[in-house]
């Protein structure tokens, strides 16, 4: 049996991108400002040192898009609502209709082409103006702001959207979007520390589940009866592994997927509505939920989404150690170096299939076999290749081995039982790729940016993608 022959009738193949990573055109439809573009403007913030204005002009080129994913042949294509787009300050005292024909102009060509539009309600670009209405998801005025807009979403796109995502990695938004951390991802604008600004993670993080579980109860209660969509929330996965089987390298293995996995998915997931009983022991000040929010928060997801690159491996601390990241100080564990391939050469991706494998099986075992959608997975260009002749850019066996080897590290979780019903390829096109710009790239499909057009070029992985989907359809008599 071959690999695509392997997946069931009804499993998603996607692609993905993200609103401010491909759609430039900051100024049409009134856009407000961004975190992002306030983080573009600030000297040394963006590695590639990349024109502020750059982009793919996805917001232009949406039709063109569309027929490439056409082309490509998936079943579903996961992108994200623009806050700023269509509400430029954040809130409803201002809301953009060219916005939200725009949305449902990309809804409806995704319908006419037989392709399921799966939309994130957050990813990773909040209006600036609510950003510093109180520093992001620190002051809840801002989290009620984000649930009327996603009611907004609601009311314009859910006669066309059945899937919906409210945060796209609840917990690097957490530690990175927010506020600067010692040793973490900064990708927050830069601001004065805060008060508690060791605290600011865990208390955004609650101030998001709250925030999701209110998103979540709201479309139950007045959409879904009429619109008969899902909601799911999506986590960033990076399995860990014992440096040894030492038992305190295994403890402290579980207290690194408490703090990198399970803390924003285990008050919706499991009946105690709590953080994980190893953070309420270590962090005195860690907010409560009262039994009312526990409550609302149990159970409001009707899918996970596991956006999955990597996995650790993780080792126990000595009294007097002090690790690089503030996780790390506060679970007590460092990382040490793994077994897996530096598949693109070295950046922080590693090949590392198995660990998808044991974390599917993890989630399987510990959330009662919950629906989970692989809502991202890929890797970038190798390093350096900028240099190589175009021919040899397009030709990335190393992303073809990447992607075979998590699709069948898929199959195999579901042989063995786990409740996986899609897999989303990151990502469609070459973009900004955040504090890197637009020197990392991890699109499936080239775009030249130094030509007018913007032109993209299907790479050797987007056409296995195409031969491996239409094998999957001809199987399943969906031709």
């Amino acid at each position: 049996m071959s690999l695509p022959t392997r997946f069931p009738k009804n499993f998603k193949l996607a692609t993905a991108t993200a609103a401010y990573q491909i759609e430039g055109a900051k100024e049409l439809d009134g856009r407000g400002i961004s975190t992002w573009d306030a983080i573009r403007s600030e000297y040394g913030r963006i590695r590639d040192d990349s024109n502020p204005t750059l982009s793919c002009e996805g917001r232009l080129k949406y039709k063109e898009d569309v027929a490439l994913l056409a082309k490509i042949g998936v079943t579903s294509y996961r992108f994200s609502i623009s806050w700023s787009r269509i509400l430029p300050n954040g809130t409803l005292s201002e809301i953009n209709k060219e916005a939200i024909q725009y949305y449902r102009d990309v809804c409806l060509l995704l319908r006419d082409n037989g392709i399921e539009p799966i939309v994130t309600l957050f990813h990773f670009d909040m209006p600036l103006a609510i950003y510093d209405n109180g520093t992001s998801w620190l002051n809840k005025e801002n989290c009620e702001h984000f649930v009327k807009f996603a009611d907004l979403c609601f009311r314009e796109f859910g006669d066309l959207v059945k899937t919906w995502i409210t945060f796209n990695e609840i917990n690097m938004q957490a530690w990175s979007s927010v506020v600067k951390i010692q040793g973490e991802l900064w990708l927050c604008p830069d601001r004065p520390e805060i008060e508690n600004h060791e605290q600011a993670p865990y208390i955004a993080a609650t101030n998001m589940l709250l925030t999701h579980a209110k998103i979540y109860r709201n479309y139950e209660k007045n959409y879904k009866e009429t619109q008969d969509g899902i909601i799911g929330i999506t986590n960033g996965g990076r399995f860990c592994f014992p440096a040894s089987d030492s038992p305190d390298d295994q403890a402290a293995r579980n207290r690194a997927l408490d703090w990198l996995f399970n803390y924003t998915i285990e008050p919706i997931l499991t009946d105690s509505g709590d953080f994980p009983a190893t953070m309420r022991e270590k962090l005195p000040f860690l907010p409560k939920f009262t039994d009312e929010e526990k409550e609302m928060i149990k159970g409001s997801t009707d899918f996970l989404g596991i956006n999955y690159y990597l996995s650790h491996m993780v080792r126990d601390i000595s009294d007097d150690e002090t690790p690089t990241s503030q996780s790390e100080r506060d679970a007590s564990y460092a990382f040490v170096e793994g077994k897996w391939e530096k598949i693109c050469g070295e950046t922080w991706v590693r090949y590392a299939p198995d660990g998808l494998l044991a974390l599917l099986k993890y989630v399987k075992e510990k959330y009662n076999n919950i629906p989970v959608f692989i809502t991202e997975n890929g890797c970038m260009n190798l390093i350096g290749e900028e240099e190589k002749k175009e021919e040899d850019i397009l030709n990335d066996k190393h992303r073809i081995k990447y992607i075979t080897g998590h699709l069948e590290a898929v199959a195999k979780a579901i042989d063995n039982g786990c409740n996986v019903i899609g897999y989303t390829l990151w990502t469609l096109m070459d973009n900004f790729e955040w504090d890197d710009g637009f020197a990392v790239k991890f699109g499936i499909c080239r775009v030249d940016f130094e030509s007018p057009e913007k032109t993209r070029t299907m790479k050797q992985s987007a056409k296995y993608y195409q031969t491996f989907i239409r094998e999957f359809k001809k199987h399943h008599n969906l031709l």
